[in-house]
């Protein structure tokens, strides 16, 4: 008999101990799976295991108490290695060599990492389809539905309801008319902004509240590209409590009073710190507000970025697997000898980036027309993009892109190193080989621009190889240099564009924008321009853009030189990137 009780208060005790295990890790896994927002493959797994360790857990109940301890060690080591790659896929570690240059401001930010994190944290109106060829499929985001009248010159917009900002304010008609605007009284104070440089006062007359989920934009011209604009960073709906009518700088310690955005995108902003202008961490955390979550997105609960010194240090740390993914600037050299490395991948995109040769024009000797085209026959473009981007980059000879509307080969009748060309022109301006041409060649030193410095020695080496131009080349940091553009003390100089949004109307007017300070204009280019923007006549715009860059060879005030693929490295769980034409890394997107 007591053994037969004995035996009870065992078996009860072993109920005990399993049901008390049992609890704490279904608790556990519970837990672990209230906070997974991978795919649905991890989810599967997850689920998968835990159903292994219910039966494991029966198991144990019915062999008995001496192989509990066992089963017990090797249940807690299973648990342990679950819940380490849940917390590891949660956060997705990036590595870059780029900055914010100065604010997170979408009324100054004009630079691609400030709206890289924009993107992130922000929302707008419309936003472009990841993958789009052409960056001219539009999707709904902040906005909806909308449509415009025959004559481009009004937009309506029906907003999305239920859309509630980090503060627990609920978006809605007003909060874009102050954003709207906002960025226009800003202009003023804030030249060379992205409002600004995207001529938003002389796009947009009004902006009208219809009701609390409708807006209307009454504009000065008929525009046919405006829901590009609308899908720009610089469009990023501003939250009134955090933005007032000044610009919004970095703030220490205190990343929510650093932008005046509403948190309406996949991510908030919970760490932003910076030394000397430069960041040291930034930090994303997922947007428990945000209006598409049922959808899975964001599907990484943080995002960490880190910032290297240089394109050696970021390579060693994808290497290394210090971070998951590194994204500008890994080197043409690196990245093709990474292909071969099997511990990471290589994701290849579309490019739209671009670089372009600037002539001051306001003085001698580039205030001679003859002059600037005779440099412009002796520049070689296929050398710097063979020799230099080892073919990751292509010619470019007009200042729209290949495979954007409106795109030409006119600068292919000057030639490449057509020394023919150059000598008989220079010759005519009074220049030969005991004369030489002589001009400084300035390119930037920071790394704002990909391998400027090895760019700027293939461009003298083809101009000097003319026998009749001779070449200094000088340099200056990103700060210095637009200082000196500004001071137009540069007799030439590159200079780089990403699109602000993905159509030729974003690209031509580069042949006389002032804010390159060339001193160069040109009223019949501009009506042409103009012309095309007020129709969506896809045959007429490119008649006109053809029109534009004719022109162009015949002045060569800026002068296209190539254009350059996209692509990215990561560890080869990353999944979800989308390198597209408009240059967008869609953080939101990936998972591991």
């Amino acid at each position: 008999m007591e053994k037969i009780e004995l035996s009870i208060i065992v078996l009860v005790l072993i109920g005990i101990i399993v049901s008390s295990a049992t609890m704490i890790y279904v608790t556990t896994v519970v837990s672990n799976l209230s906070t997974l927002t991978d795919d649905v493959s991890t989810l599967t797994e997850s689920v998968g295991n835990l159903t292994s360790t219910i039966s494991d857990l029966a198991l144990i109940m019915s062999e008995g108490f001496a192989e509990y301890a066992e089963k017990l060690a090797a249940l807690t080591a299973r648990l342990a290695a679950i819940e380490a790659g849940l917390a590891a896929k949660e956060t997705l570690i990036v590595g870059t060599t780029d900055s914010v240059e100065l604010t997170l401001d979408p009324a100054q930010a004009y630079d691609y990492f400030g709206w890289c994190i924009l993107q992130q944290i922000g929302g707008t109106l419309v936003s472009v389809e990841p993958g789009s060829p052409t960056g001219a499929d539009f999707l709904p985001d902040l906005a909806v539905n909308w449509s415009s009248n025959e004559d481009l010159d009004i937009w309506d917009f029906n907003l999305r309801e239920g859309v509630t900002f980090s503060d627990g304010t609920e978006f809605n008609a007003t909060h874009v008319k102050y954003s709207f605007d906002r960025a226009i009284a800003l202009i003023p104070s804030i030249p060379e902004g992205a409002p600004a440089g995207l001529g938003y006062d002389a796009i947009i007359n009004r902006t009208e509240v219809l009701g609390t989920y409708k807006v209307r934009f009454h504009l000065k011209i008929s525009f046919s590209p405006f829901l590009g604009i609308l899908a720009s960073r610089s469009s990023t709906i501003v939250n009134p409590q955090y933005a007032p009518m000044a610009q919004v700088n970095y703030t220490a310690g205190d990343p929510r009073a650093s932008t005046p955005v509403a948190f309406a995108g996949p991510y908030v902003l919970s760490k932003w710190n910076r030394v000397a202008g430069r960041d040291v961490e930034i930090k994303l955390d997922a947007n428990p507000n945000y209006w598409d979550l049922a959808s899975g997105y964001p599907r990484m609960e943080y995002i960490i970025f880190r910032f290297y010194s240089d394109a050696a240090t970021l390579r060693l740390a994808i290497e290394a697997g210090d971070v998951d993914m590194a994204f500008r600037h890994i080197t043409p050299t690196d990245v093709v000898d990474l292909e071969d490395n099997p511990n990471v991948k290589v994701w290849w995109g579309a490019g739209a980036f671009i670089q372009y040769f600037c002539f001051q024009t306001k003085r001698a000797p580039f205030n001679d027309t003859r002059v600037r085209i005779a440099v412009t026959a002796a520049l070689n473009r296929t050398a710097v993009c063979e020799t230099v981007f080892l073919g990751l980059s292509d010619p470019l000879y007009s200042i729209i892109p290949p495979g954007m509307l409106g795109h030409t080969e006119a600068f292919q009748k000057l030639g490449d190193a057509n020394y023919t060309l150059t000598t008989t022109l220079l010759a005519q301006a009074g220049y030969d080989a005991t004369n030489k041409l002589k001009f400084d060649l300035w390119y930037e030193s920071s790394g704002h621009y990909p391998m400027s410095a090895e760019q700027a020695l293939i461009y003298k080496e083809a101009l000097e190889g003319s026998g009749v131009i001779e070449v200094t080349l000088k340099s200056a940091d990103w700060a210095g240099y637009k200082k000196n553009r500004d001071d137009e003390i540069m007799d030439a100089y590159v200079y780089g564009w990403y699109p602000d949004y993905v159509d030729p109307d974003d690209y031509a007017f580069l042949y006389w924008a002032s804010w390159i300070h060339t001193n160069y204009y040109n009223a019949t280019q501009e009506a042409l321009y103009d012309q095309a923007r007020a129709t969506t006549n896809t045959t007429l715009r490119e008649e006109l853009y053809a029109q534009i860059d004719e022109i162009a060879v015949q002045q060569c005030s800026v002068v296209p030189l190539y254009v350059s693929s996209a692509w990215a490295v990561t560890t080869p769980p990353i999944y979800g990137i989308y390198l597209d034409i408009t240059q967008d890394m869609r953080y939101w997107l990936i998972y591991k």
